[in-house]
């Protein structure tokens, strides 16, 4: 099966594209969104995307530049026939016709089945079904960004899986690589464990194996509920006899010990509350008694800070007139020191004043400078380019040409002269005629061409000059080449070349010249010049008025004695400055000592208030304790309250002993009133508990927990034989297809010989080294695995390769595969490459194009499609001389879309 010629209306950027493919190979260049890609899109859906689909995969096919849906023509022949397939693309309204030239056309359904038959598909590839379009062919059509990648890591459907083993069995003389029957036990195994697992190895849900697992389970589920039912009787019978037990136990307990410590708790209450009004007013009067004595505390306390305080303010007072005098005079010093650090500021200004101006001065001058030499350039320059535009555009090539021209043409000349005839008369009396024209005595005629000379009236003699037939030929060239000098000359504007060559060196002077103004031009800081020079002048004449305004007399006009007094005034303004800021921070530690003295002072006066005023109110409250009780009748009052203190205490330890007694006679550390309350509270929760106990024994004894309890360890039994017998039947099945795949395998390793061995030729090709390249495994289950690289002994997987290695390794294995596989499809298979090599290097495009020689020279169709077309035409150029056997189409074809 191979491609004859496709058209493409309407689809994306493309209006009305035809191309005819070439038989061994077609080189379709052009730059990028020129429509390369879209081509093989087109193509690739074309073949595999039934026309009525819809969604993304035709959105992608409609123009948006063109109006009309897409509507593709494919030409291809299979099975020994010519087919014409067309397809347009409107989703549901799409339509497929199918013919060929035995008359037989076909259209809709009929048409996509019978091109997936040709094909040697199951079917065209519906809408919802997109994703699974890149599969179709992916060994065979390279997509732009793929080609690094392995195809046989992708499912075995994607490269052919099944014709490639049939080919492969074919080359071999191992027998059938799988038989009928082995099929047939395959499939059945895999049924029979599909039902029972999943792709991932774990049970399957629904399955038998499954259903006897849960059965199992629910079984066992059953027996823990009737054992759990069972304990829960035993334990609820249990639990009424020990409620029984404690009741008895409670009621025989001794109530009138109960009773008498509850009235002896009672007494004891009675004298704790008589007890809290003495001990209040026992600590009353020890409160006062402790408050009088620390109001005297406190007032002596406080007499002696206030003389304290009295006489720090005394010594205060005599310092702060001290530090007021010695301020005053501080800053009298400080002014004077102001004042005179300013008189020589302002001198130093006058002097920077003078100083900026005659910089002022030289930088004006020097601005002027540049402006003049800046005017001067740019006069030169356009004169310059005045004398370069008036002289003819010539540079060395022209001139080179020029010159070549010229000395083709003397050549032609000299070779013109070597072949002519030349033909001088001497003497004669009689007239003599070249070519019908006279020729006079010592006058002499070159020949060039065939003539007649006639000599008189009866003799005419026929003369060719040498050469032969070559001679129209050098004369044509001649011509040629004078033609050609002549529209040089013409066209340059000067009668020869050492003219033109005259012209040019002036040019080139010329230039040189413009260049080196330029150079002189950049080393000016021309940029902003004017506006500099402008913004001067205001400056300058500032000065110059505020200097005339100056008082400061006695000052040197000289730019070095200007500078070396600046010097000095800034030296001496630096020590004067240091001084007063000496001055300026002593002043300020001093105020800061006074504010802080201040406060202090402040501070002192403030407490000597308050000292005062606390002073007059402890006496107030002092003479008050005084007014009431006496501390002696105070005091008689406290002993009397401690007697009776004593007494009822020693009440309340009668009590305390005799309930202890009692309590220690029972258990427990409650009082009796609260041990009473909580044995009446036990027995209510013991009847309330025999009674549910009792409920729940005739709920669980309704029916024989011991024989549900058997009847459930029964079934949990037989499930479990049931699940043990699942299980051992599907390892049997699973220990079977292991068998079965590990000979499969065993067998399988030596079918992957012939696709090595197809594969090396090109490895050997594309690398120039050793025929053994590439290693391969094989399993029956999975497919071809495991691609390897062979270099210097090392076998590199196909991952670990550079980006160039993948793309060349993976285009030589695709050659193989379509070589492989070309049996099962007519003998012709295309290969499509979609920009497949950008990553391999230059060094390396001669052994590709080898690699690619080898692949048309064993039948491959090759449709290249490249931004850089050159690249190829090595192989292009082998390809159009290569002979068909047919008469239809070309073997190589070249198109450009950028055209």
């Amino acid at each position: 099966m191979h491609l004859l010629s496709c058209r493409l209306q309407r689809v994306r950027q493309h209006l009305d594209l035809q191309l005819t493919f070439g038989r061994q190979l077609t080189l379709i260049g052009g730059v990028n969104e020129s429509g390369k890609s879209t081509l093989v899109e087109a193509l690739h859906k074309t073949l595999f995307l039934r026309s009525t689909a819809t969604g993304r995969g035709v959105e992608e096919l409609r123009s948006r530049t063109h109006g009309g849906l897409p509507e593709i023509e494919l030409c291809f022949a299979a099975n020994g026939e010519r087919w014409s397939l067309r397809k347009r693309f409107a989703g549901a309204g799409g339509t497929c016709q199918l013919s060929n030239q035995q008359g037989q056309a076909l259209s809709g359904p009929a048409a996509e089945e019978e091109l997936a038959r040709l094909l040697g598909l199951e079917g065209p590839i519906e809408g919802r079904r997109i994703a699974q379009l890149p599969e179709r062919w992916a060994h065979l059509w390279v997509r732009q960004g793929d080609s690094g990648f392995n195809p046989l890591e992708g499912k075995p459907e994607s490269y052919d899986y099944e014709r490639l083993l049939q080919q492969l069995q074919s080359k071999t003389d191992l027998g059938t690589l799988q038989s009928s029957l082995d099929r047939q036990v395959v499939e059945q195994l895999q049924q029979r464990l599909g039902q029972l697992f999943t792709p991932t190895g774990r049970i399957k849900a629904g399955s038998p194996l499954a259903q006897v697992i849960q059965k199992e389970q629910d079984c066992l589920a059953q027996l823990n509920e009737a054992r759990q039912q069972l304990r829960e009787l035993e334990q609820a019978m249990e639990r009424l006899g020990t409620i029984a037990e404690r009741l008895r136990t409670i009621d025989q307990e001794l109530r009138p010990g109960l009773l008498r410590e509850r009235e002896l708790e009672q007494q004891q209450q009675l004298l704790q509350a008589e007890l809290e009004p003495v001990l209040l007013q026992r600590n009353t009067l020890e409160q006062q008694q402790k408050q009088r004595q620390e109001l005297e505390r406190t007032q002596q306390e406080q007499r002696k800070e206030q003389l304290l305080l009295q006489q720090q303010l005394a010594e205060s007072d005599e310092h702060q007139k001290l530090r007021t005098t010695q301020r005053r005079q501080d800053e009298q010093q400080i002014a004077a020191a102001q004042e005179q650090l300013q008189t020589l500021r302002l001198r130093q200004e006058a002097i920077r004043q003078r100083i900026a101006l005659q910089q002022l001065r030289r930088e004006r001058q020097q601005l002027e400078s540049h402006q003049q030499e800046m005017n001067r350039l740019q006069s030169e320059a356009s004169r310059l380019k005045q004398t370069l535009a008036e002289l003819p555009p010539i540079d060395a090539e022209q001139v080179r040409g020029f010159r070549r021209a010229e000395q083709a043409a003397a050549q032609a000349e000299a070779r013109l002269e070597a072949m002519a005839t030349s033909i001088e008369v001497l003497q004669s009396n009689q007239v003599i005629q070249l070519a019908g024209e006279a020729i006079q005595p010592g006058e002499r005629r070159q020949l060039n061409s065939i003539s007649d000379l006639q000599v008189g009236d009866g003799v005419r003699l026929r003369v060719s000059p040498g050469g032969g037939e070559s001679l129209p030929q050098a004369q044509a060239q001649l011509e040629h080449c004078r033609k050609e000098c002549q529209l040089l000359a013409q066209r340059l504007g000067a009668a020869n070349s050492e003219a033109a060559e005259t012209i040019e060196q002036q040019r080139r002077s010329l230039e040189r010249d413009l260049i080196n103004l330029r150079n002189a031009a950049k080393a000016i800081p021309w940029s902003g010049l004017s506006e500099r020079l402008n913004a001067l002048l205001p400056r300058q004449h500032e000065l110059e008025q505020t200097i005339a305004q100056d008082s400061q007399e006695g000052l040197p006009e000289d730019a070095t004695a200007l500078e070396g007094l600046d010097g000095e005034l800034r030296q001496a303004i630096q020590q004067q400055g240091t001084a007063l800021d000496r001055q300026q921070q002593h002043q300020q530690q001093q105020r800061q000592q006074e504010e802080t003295q201040a406060r202090q002072l402040e501070e002192r006066r403030n407490r000597l208030e308050q000292l005062g005023g606390s002073l007059a109110m402890l006496n107030a409250r002092l003479q008050q304790e005084s007014q009431g009780e006496s501390p002696e009748a105070v005091a008689e009052r406290l002993k009397r309250l401690e007697q009776q203190l004593l007494e009822r205490r020693a009440a309340l330890t009668a009590i305390d002993s005799e309930r202890k007694r009692l309590q220690h006679q029972r258990p427990g550390s409650l009082g009796a009133a609260q041990r009473l309350e909580q044995l009446d509270q036990e027995k209510e929760q013991l009847l309330n508990e025999r009674g549910q106990n009792e409920q729940l024994c005739a709920s669980l004894g309704a029916q024989n927990p011991t024989a549900q309890l058997e009847l459930a360890q029964a079934r949990w039994e037989n499930a479990q034989l049931d699940r043990r017998n699942q299980e051992r039947e599907a390892q049997a099945l699973q220990l079977l297809q292991e068998h079965f795949h590990q000979a499969q395998a065993e067998l399988a390793n030596r079918y992957s010989e012939p696709l090595c061995s197809a594969l090396n030729p090109y490895l050997e090709v594309l690398l120039n080294t050793g025929p053994e390249r590439a290693l391969l495994e094989f399993n029956p289950k999975h497919g071809f695995q495991q691609l390897q690289l062979l270099q210097d002994t090392q076998a590199y997987a196909f991952a670990q390769l550079s980006g160039g290695m993948r793309e060349q390794l993976s285009g030589a294995l695709r050659l193989a595969m379509a070589e492989v596989l070309m049996g099962a499809y007519d003998g012709a298979l295309p290969l499509v490459f979609d920009d497949a090599f950008t990553n391999t290097d230059r060094q390396r495009l001669a052994q590709l194009q080898a690699m690619l020689h080898r692949g048309m020279e064993q039948g491959i169709q090759l449709i290249l499609l490249s931004c850089h077309p050159e690249d190829y035409q090595d192989v292009l150029n082998w390809a159009k001389k290569k002979p068909l056997e047919s008469l239809e189409g070309a073997s190589g074809v070249e198109v450009n879309l950028s055209r």
